[in-house]
């Protein structure tokens, strides 16, 4: 049996690559406006939730 061999790594094909985008850009609008990282994090993941 011939080995199979797979594609190259790609972020442009891993949806979980083009959540972590989102999220940090999200959570580098809310920093200026928080206390701290944790804060902006946490309204960030609660925006995406809802």
């Amino acid at each position: 049996m011939d080995p199979l061999y797979l594609p190259p790594y790609s972020p442009d094909l891993n949806r979980i690559e083009k959540c972590w985008v989102t999220l940090k850009s999200r959570v580098r609008k809310l920093l200026p406006k928080s206390n701290n990282l944790r804060d902006a994090m946490e309204t960030a993941l609660k925006q995406a939730a809802s």
